[in-house]
């Protein structure tokens, strides 16, 4: 295997439907699999709720089912992890900016929030403070080799997300993928 290359999973949302347990056995298979770090695509709560106590209850729970994962786990938020002011305070008090990107070897990774003005389920957005971020980021980091968006709604299938289609052109002269 070259320098560059290099592995990552990627984690779904677990809201919906959770079945006890599958979540722990997944991380159980990640460190089998043993990838750099972990990216995540948010909803790993399921939240929608004001209740500071039990939004406390909830992402310690998740916590601790990747408490025991081997390498770094990359948080992304998704509507069942911040729908109200309530829970964007605890997701940034836990887990700092719900955007932010790191380069590993030489490939660009954006944790965006598509939840960024709290419209819920399928009206997912890019706010005007996100999208200057995004540009900046994308301006400093030109000459990377791929860069990878990481985000819970597919904002390109929804009705008005804002500065989005405004991202893709910024995208598009770049080698990337958006998941």
């Amino acid at each position: 295997r070259s320098e560059d290359q290099f592995q990552f999973a990627i984690v779904t949302d677990r809201t919906g439907g959770m079945r006890p347990g599958i979540f722990f056995k997944g991380v159980k298979k990640l460190n089998l699999l043993q990838p750099e770090f972990v990216m995540s695509v948010g909803d790993l709560i399921d939240g929608y709720t004001e209740d500071v106590t039990e939004l406390d209850r909830q992402w310690d729970e998740f916590e601790g089912f990747i408490d025991t994962l081997q390498v770094p786990f990359f948080y992304t938020p998704g509507n069942h992890d911040i729908t109200n002011a309530v829970m964007d305070s605890v997701y940034r008090a836990r887990f700092g900016p719900t955007f932010y990107h790191f380069v590993y070897k030489d490939v660009l990774f954006m944790c965006l929030n598509s939840e960024d003005q709290f419209r819920g389920a399928g009206r997912g957005t890019i706010s005007d403070d996100q999208y200057e971020y995004i540009k900046k980021t994308l301006a400093e980091n030109e000459d990377v080799r791929w860069t990878m968006l990481f985000m819970h709604q597919p904002l390109w299938l929804q009705n008005d997300p804002k500065r989005w289609p405004d991202v893709e052109k910024l995208l598009a002269d770049r080698e990337h993928t958006v998941y």
